[in-house]
């Protein structure tokens, strides 16, 4: 589990240093995307994974397997799409003060690495949820890293199922 946390840490620093020379509009636009494609990565990555489970004919114990790359794909296929069609249709670029871009950009950058960092940690609840890495193994420390990490995106996942009245929305981000 203490890798687990170094590897959330190294998304972060990533997500950080890929973003900080972009500009505000940019990175405006990134984090929008992230919100839809990873909300789209859960809600239909899952049947994807299950697709997939099916197809091979694999046992149920591979399941969390098959979810886990079913969401990452349905994420990454989708933020690629989005991607491409709003460098598309933005064109040029939205100018800003000079000022407002230098402190904004950055700022807005660091949104989109904790965002990206927090759903990364929002689907590693999938080895966890089904018993593959052990929760007795965790620290208290690293319990509350892990649950703040995956907050933000949780938080969100959560708010917009709740609005839906989707059965999503009695699951609480609980312990760990």
């Amino acid at each position: 589990m203490s890798l687990l946390l170094v590897l959330l840490g190294a998304v972060l620093f990533a997500g950080i240093a890929m973003t900080i020379n972009e500009g505000l509009w940019s990175n405006t636009i990134t984090l929008l995307l992230i919100m839809v494609a990873s909300l789209i990565a859960i809600l239909g990555g899952v049947p994807v994974g299950n697709w997939g489970l099916e197809q091979l004919q694999k046992d149920a114990s591979f399941t969390w397997y098959f979810l886990f790359a079913g969401i990452w794909i349905v994420f990454f296929f989708t933020l690629a799409i989005m991607r491409v069609l709003t460098d598309k249709i933005s064109r040029t670029r939205m100018r800003f003060l000079p000022v407002i871009d230098a402190i904004a950009g950055p700022l807005m950058g660091i949104f989109v690495a904790i965002l990206f960092t927090s759903f990364a940690a929002f689907t590693l609840r999938l080895p966890i949820g089904s018993g593959v890495w052990e929760k007795k193994d965790i620290t208290p420390t690293q319990g509350k890293v892990y649950r703040y990490a995956r907050a933000p995106y949780a938080n969100l996942f959560y708010g917009l199922t709740k609005a839906e009245n989707s059965k999503w929305a009695d699951n609480k981000l609980g312990d760990l």
